[in-house]
C-alpha cells in the first residue's frame, strides 16, 4: 500500500474511533466518516467496504496489541512459576497491563469510550461479535489461571469475580479520563484530588498504585469467600 492510501486509511481510522466513541456504531453515517476524515466516501468503500469492516479494525488496532500484551505477560508468569502461581500475581497483571494500554497510549480516551459505549448499548450488529472473539481469549486464560490456584471456585465464581476485577479496572480509567479532561486545576479537578489524592500524580504513579490496591483489595476477598486450598 502507497504511503498516501496508508495515510488515507489512518486518517479514516482515527475519524471513525472518535465518531463511534461520541455517538455509537449505529447512529454514525458513512458520509459523516469521510467527512471527518477529510476523504471522500469512495475512500471508506476503498479501504473497508464496508461500516462495519471499519469498526472491526477500529478495535483491532488497539485491542489486538493489548489483548496479546497481557497475555504474553501472564504466559510468562505461568511458565516462570508453573503450578505454584498465586492469585495476586495474575490479578495484578491483569489489572496493570490493562491500565497501562488503556491510559498510556494516544487516544486511548476515545477508545475506552468506544468500548464502553458498545458493552453497554442493546443494539447488536456483526462487529460485536468480532469484538467479543477479542475478548474471550484474555478472560479464558485468566480464568484458568485462576481457577487453577482456587479450584473450589465455581465457573460462575470465576465469572462475577473477573467481573468485578474488572469493574474495578474500568472505574479507575474512567477517573483518570475525567481528571485529564477537567484538568487539575479547575475546580471540579481540585475537588477530585482533594477526595482522592492519587488522582494529582504522575500517570505511572497512578497505574502503580491503582493496580497494588486492586490486587490487595481482590485477593482478599477470595482469600475470604474462597481461601487458597493447603496441599
Amino acid at each position: 500500500m502507497s504511503q498516501d492510501r496508508q495515510e488515507t486509511k489512518e486518517k479514516l481510522l482515527d475519524a471513525a474511533e472518535c465518531l463511534f466513541a461520541r455517538r455509537g456504531f449505529d447512529e454514525v453515517s458513512v458520509r459523516e466518516l469521510a467527512t471527518e476524515a477529510g476523504v471522500n466516501v469512495a475512500a471508506v468503500n476503498y479501504h473497508f467496504q464496508t461500516k462495519e469492516n471499519l469498526f472491526r479494525e477500529v478495535i483491532a488496532r488497539r485491542f489486538v496489541h493489548q489483548r496479546d500484551t497481557t497475555l504474553n505477560a501472564l504466559n510468562r508468569y505461568l511458565e516462570k512459576t508453573g503450578s505454584g502461581h498465586g492469585l495476586a500475581p495474575v490479578i495484578h497483571i491483569l489489572a496493570e497491563q490493562y491500565l497501562r494500554g488503556s491510559l498510556g497510549t494516544t487516544g486511548s480516551s476515545a477508545f475506552m469510550m468506544l468500548v464502553a459505549r458498545e458493552l453497554h448499548t442493546t443494539r447488536t450488529h456483526g462487529s460485536m461479535t468480532f469484538f467479543r472473539e477479542m475478548v474471550q481469549p484474555v478472560f479464558h486464560t485468566f480464568a484458568m489461571a485462576i481457577r487453577s490456584c482456587r479450584p473450589q471456585m465455581s465457573d460462575e465464581d470465576i465469572a462475577f469475580f473477573m467481573a468485578s476485577v474488572v469493574g474495578q479496572i474500568h472505574h479507575f480509567i474512567v477517573r483518570w479520563h475525567k481528571i485529564q479532561t477537567l484538568g487539575p486545576d479547575s475546580p471540579e479537578g481540585k475537588m477530585m484530588i482533594a477526595m482522592f489524592p492519587v488522582l494529582g500524580r504522575s500517570l505511572d504513579s497512578y497505574i502503580t498504585e491503582v493496580s497494588d490496591h486492586i490486587t490487595r483489595f481482590s485477593t482478599a476477598a477470595a482469600d475470604s469467600l474462597y481461601p487458597e486450598v493447603a496441599e
